[in-house]
């Protein structure tokens, strides 16, 4: 056998490892995309409770974790007070009494892109990748955002 041969047997074999690989990798991961309260991973409620990103009077009611490796280090969060997004060990919050207007995009390659409006004119772009439930997190903010003042109607769902 050619040494030429040796090395495309080598090299082929080596790409065919790394794909088996990534797939296994992918596979013990858990599941992707929007989360509700009851189906979060044990991974994601220890991060946030090491992190202390929420308060001890909030409910938790919608998470995405934006990481590929479902580490938590990135995500969006919606509870009954606020909605956050935690980025590299920052949390950037606003309370949902002081939300004045939540708009929603769908961009084919970015996925669902949520812009939530402060009150006092700050802004928080929240991406949900295609096929992540962009849409379960935008209901689930909208209408906490509703109940969070009461006498305030939440715009609807889908407009």
């Amino acid at each position: 056998m050619s040494s030429l041969m040796k090395v495309l047997l080598i090299v082929g074999g080596l790409i065919a490892l790394a794909i088996v690989g990534f797939v296994v990798w992918v596979l013990i991961l858990p599941e992707g995309g929007v989360k509700l309260a009851n189906e979060m991973d044990d991974y994601a409620l220890q991060h946030l409770e090491e992190h202390k990103v929420l308060n001890a009077t909030e409910k938790l009611i919608a998470y995405y974790d934006v990481t590929i490796s479902m580490t938590g280090d990135e995500s969006a969060i919606v509870t009954n007070e606020r909605v956050l997004y935690h980025k590299q060990g920052r949390t950037t919050a606003l309370s949902l009494a002081d939300v004045t207007d939540v708009q929603h995009r769908y961009e084919s390659l970015i996925g669902d892109v949520i812009v939530v409006q402060g009150a006092s004119g700050e802004s928080m772009k929240i991406e949900i990748a295609p096929l992540n439930g962009g849409e379960t997190f935008l209901n689930a903010l909208r209408k906490a955002w509703g109940q969070a003042a009461p006498g305030r109607q939440a715009p609807p769902a889908n407009p």
